[in-house]
């Protein structure tokens, strides 16, 4: 098995010493979720941290392994935590872990970071723990990037993409986007007999804790995979790299 000299995990710490400070480091943000009856319970860290690979290779950067948990599922956007299986960190561990990581390695004398999020969840946690790190430390010593992948693409490609049959972001878990994606990344874990059929559920508009049962459907699944295929996810993930690496090159180009 050969080692990836983008993956931090498979370098020595020499290796790793002489990128610090000279190449940004991608910092994959996942979770461990439901992702209905046919997708993997890491769906959220395959595909960031494929991406950040991706980037990796063509910016010769350098990718951390992954935060593999995640905040809180929750109903309308992940399917809320009452699926076995989901499992997730408190807001303010995540914050701090977020927070730790940069000011570490900043003390090794990393200066870049981009933090690729794949859990929509983790979106102001992940905020948060930047901010405290950047106000930790001295002014312009870091520079920090949180990117939600799910954003870089816009809503009319996404239609071009689907025939105009793309139901929305909102919808979108486990969906045809997610499902796509994995179909492209990793086949042999889809479960593509599984999928269900798909469903117009209405979902709540407000937050009721503790979280009682039947705000979604059984599967998880808050819309359906229906039209999803390996064709679609190699060209959702080509549109991902292109327009997240000229993020990286416009944001910290010296």
């Amino acid at each position: 098995m050969t080692r990836d000299l983008h993956s931090a995990a498979d370098l020595t710490w020499p290796e790793f010493r002489d990128r610090l400070g000279q190449t940004t480091l991608l910092v994959p943000l996942g979770a461990v979720e439901q992702h209905g009856y046919h997708l993997p319970l890491d769906t959220d860290n395959v595909v960031p941290t494929r991406l950040a690979l991706a980037l990796a290779e063509r910016i010769d950067g350098v990718v951390m392994p992954s935060f593999q948990y995640g905040y809180k599922s929750q109903p309308s956007s992940g399917g809320g935590g009452l699926f076995p299986g989901t499992t997730s960190f408190d807001g303010q561990t995540f914050i701090s872990c977020v927070r730790d990581l940069i000011t570490d390695l900043a003390r090794q004398g990393q200066a870049n970071f981009l933090f690729l999020n794949g859990n929509y969840e983790n979106t102001y946690f992940g905020i948060e723990g930047i901010d405290l790190a950047v106000r930790m430390l001295p002014r312009n010593q870091v520079k920090v990037l949180l990117v939600n992948w799910w954003e870089q693409i816009p809503i009319g490609d996404l239609q071009e993409i689907f025939a105009g049959q793309f139901p929305g972001w909102e919808a979108e878990h486990a969906g045809v986007v997610e499902t796509s994606l994995m179909m492209f990344l990793d086949p042999a874990r889809v479960l593509a007999d599984r999928i269900e059929p798909d469903v117009s559920w209405p979902l709540a508009t407000y937050t009721v804790l503790p979280e009682p049962p039947g705000l979604v459907p059984p599967s998880g699944v808050l819309r359906g995979a229906t039209g999803a295929s390996p064709a679609i996810g190699a060209r959702i993930f080509g549109y991902l790299v292109d327009r997240i690496e000229a993020i990286i090159r416009r944001e910290f180009t010296p």
